[in-house]
């Protein structure tokens, strides 16, 4: 475990890197968090959603989990997901992450079988006290299917100590930051997620940082150094500057993935763009787009 388990800043999610032949690629990844860190995140995060972790195995996750570990050697904060159909499969991917050497775990609500609010109370809880880190609790509705909400949250936090974070995807998320943070009564830091398309509105409200795809790493962590040294103005005009390109990678989750990926694979950190069966591919248009935006942002012509 780092000396970083106070999360702060500008914490993207890593991808995981696949050879052309479908395997990890752990020489890809250790370059990835090397990148990350040289353009200014103060922690990572794998096996996450954008990390296509729902494509891994386990034994590909502890290792993942192991490598990240190692890469990081005490320069950044490790959050990893660990969540699952049930808690039983959630608990002991949370023990195994906390063992390798996590600092957070990330998690998501079942969503298969969608429980109420006592399984869900009684599924972050069995996780939660079955490990000594901090839990960071997920919300993606758009994604899950799951509703939870600040009053869920505040339970469970008033429940269990180490149930400290919020990271907030659905939408409106404003309202749904600020109101974590006053019915929990500040035991809940909030992150802005969903590719950091609400930064500016999650700043205002007390947002401690933001966890965006990789490749948006230093564009993020340049937005909340300029709102945190009160330069309000400068931040609100860098978030302009860049917006149809995040807007346009938001478009889906694979839009996102295979965004990273392919500027990762420009910059020399990933050998391949590969992503994992089953996604869904751009089309020549959606392909063209990409490679227009990426041309502009490294000033190519």
């Amino acid at each position: 475990m780092s000396d970083h388990a106070g999360l702060h800043g500008c914490i993207p999610i890593l991808c995981t890197p696949f050879a052309e032949d479908g395997s990890v690629d752990y020489a890809s990844l250790e370059r990835e968090v090397d990148w990350v860190i040289a353009e200014g995140a103060s922690g990572v995060a794998a096996l996450a959603l954008a990390s296509e972790g729902y494509k891994l195995t386990e034994s590909e996750r502890t290792e993942i989990t192991r490598v990240v570990v190692a890469r990081v050697a005490g320069r950044a904060s490790i959050v990893i997901s660990a969540d699952g159909t049930g808690p039983e499969i959630a608990v002991e991917r949370a023990k195994s992450a906390a063992t390798v050497g996590a600092d957070v775990l990330m998690v998501l609500p079942p969503s298969f079988v969608k429980p109420g609010p006592a399984g869900l109370r009684d599924y972050y809880l069995r996780i939660a006290t079955a490990v000594e880190i901090p839990i960071m609790i997920q919300d993606a509705p758009q994604l899950t299917g799951v509703a939870m909400g600040p009053a869920l949250w505040a339970d469970l936090a008033d429940a269990c100590d180490t149930i400290r974070y919020v990271k907030a995807e659905g939408v409106p998320q404003g309202v749904t930051l600020t109101n974590t943070i006053e019915t929990s009564n500040g035991k809940l830091e909030v992150l802005c997620g969903w590719g950091g398309l609400a930064m500016i509105d999650a700043l205002e409200r007390g947002a401690i940082g933001s966890m965006p795809a990789a490749g948006f790493t230093r564009f993020f962590a340049d937005i909340q150094r300029l709102w945190e040294s009160g330069q309000h103005d400068q931040a609100r005009d860098l978030f302009r500057s860049d917006l149809e390109f995040v807007l346009w990678a938001m478009q889906s989750l694979d839009h996102s993935v295979i965004t990273a990926k392919t500027e990762l694979t420009r910059c020399g950190v990933f050998e391949s763009a590969s992503l994992r069966q089953p996604f869904s591919a751009l089309d020549a248009i959606g392909t063209d787009q990409l490679n227009r935006f990426l041309d502009a942002k490294f000033g190519n012509t």
